[in-house]
């Protein structure tokens, strides 16, 4: 058994030699990271839509192929930015991460789906500035929050142009809400107060009250604030997050992880019924009542942003997914592949959601055909269905995100269109 004087002794020597150790750490990976430039990345709380990216350091790195840029108005960047705003024509491209442009950042953003779109579009007319507003997680709610305060904001800022195009482009996030729902559902649920859910998220609300609660004097959220503060400015756990994200995923390349599970035959759920009775749970009148209630609140959030601006012009677009784009081979064969990766999208259940993708496919199939039935209504609205634009399932990198090949292919074939609703 160690004296008390050994255990003073090795008190003594750690309490010198451990903040020896971290300083000479920290200089060290200091100068190390100085060729690998990174700044505080991801997304931060945001007063209007709850969410959106942390653009406060400018202290970037455009060749990190993890790194989204910003412009000074907080908008992901785009190659060109107007700087007399009189001589352009301004579009204002709405959506979630489709849109943004997941999985094909870095670059200076010239990979984007966005980028690509205003480079398409220039190349016809050099006088158009796209403004990317699209932001990951967002719905049409969250779009129309941005549509007003874009239009609040321009008139006092001369890089942002007036308002000639608005485009949405998506479909998926709302579809998303939708699966939550269903998902989710529960006989004794106030609608009122449920509501919520097809605005801002709830765990994401939760999550932004968590941290908020350290100010109030909550220890452990505090602490865990504490702890991510220092593991963000520390140059040596920073490199060692880097280096093992390295070996996770390599620049460019993204691919979706599948999870094969083979069924009895007697599991075979051929129709929407029998998907809603087997793995939801639900009666078709449940569903079509959730369906209704769903779909009538992202109407209205279309209907309000194709009106915020009467001098501009509102264009839909309904983009491909991975289960609008499955083969009759895919939706036939034996191979049950269950969906994976998608509770962070489904408001993080307790247990996840066991149902396979061509199942899925029936409920997108009939969420999305009766939404555009419906949206053809609205004369406002310039609909363009894209969902049957993909060639297979390969232009995908996980459910809902491009390749850089489909984001090449279908930002040229929306610029056009985008063109022709600009000449009419």
């Amino acid at each position: 058994m160690k004296s008390r004087n050994e255990i003073i002794k090795f008190i003594f020597y750690t309490s010198i030699f451990t903040p020896i150790i971290i300083f000479i750490l920290e200089i060290s990976f200091l100068f190390i990271n100085k060729a690998n430039t990174k700044f505080t990345n991801g997304t931060k709380y945001d007063a209007l839509t709850g969410w959106r990216e942390n653009c406060d350091n400018k202290n970037t790195n455009p060749k990190n192929y993890k790194f989204l840029i910003c412009d000074r108005n907080g908008f992901i960047k785009t190659p060109f930015e107007n700087k007399k705003k009189k001589d352009t024509y301004g579009i204002l491209l709405l959506g979630n991460s489709v849109a943004m442009g997941e999985g094909l950042y870095g670059f200076e953003n010239k990979k984007t789906f966005a980028s690509q779109l205003e480079k398409n579009l220039r190349n016809e007319n050099p006088e158009i500035d796209l403004v990317n507003a699209a932001y990951a997680g967002f719905n049409t709610w969250q779009e129309n929050v941005e549509t007003f305060r874009y239009l609040n904001s321009e008139p006092y800022n001369d890089d942002l142009p007036p308002l000639k195009i608005i485009v949405s482009f998506g479909g998926i996030q709302d579809f998303w809400n939708f699966i939550r729902l269903l998902s989710q559902n529960d006989a004794k649920r106030n609608e009122y107060s449920f509501a919520n859910g097809m605005m801002i998220d709830k765990n994401n609300i939760e999550y932004i009250n968590f941290l908020s609660s350290s100010s109030l004097g909550n220890i452990r959220s505090g602490f865990i604030a504490f702890s991510n503060s220092i593991r963000k400015k520390s140059n040596f756990l920073s490199y060692i997050d880097n280096f093992r994200s390295k070996n996770k995923v390599k620049p460019g390349i993204y691919e979706k992880k599948q999870l094969n599970i083979y069924l009895n035959s007697d599991k075979k759920n051929k129709n929407i019924r029998d998907v809603l009775e087997h793995r939801l749970n639900l009666d078709y009148e449940e569903y079509e009542k959730i369906k209704d209630y769903s779909i009538k609140s992202t109407l209205r959030n279309i209907s309000s942003t194709s009106n915020a601006n009467l001098e501009s012009k509102y264009i839909y677009v309904y983009a491909p997914n991975y289960f609008s784009s499955l083969s009759e081979k895919q939706l036939k064969s034996n191979d049950y592949k269950y969906l994976i990766g998608i509770k962070h999208l489904i408001g993080n259940p307790a247990f996840p959601l066991k149902i396979l993708e061509r199942e899925i496919h029936l409920i997108e199939k009939d969420y999305r055909e009766t939404l555009l039935s419906e949206m053809r209504k609205n004369k406002k609205v310039n609909l363009i269905d894209y969902s049957q634009k993909a060639e297979n399932t390969n232009w995908f990198i996980d459910y809902s995100h491009f390749t850089e090949f489909a984001a090449s292919k279908l930002s040229s074939m929306l610029a056009i269109e985008i063109l022709d609703v600009k000449n009419k």
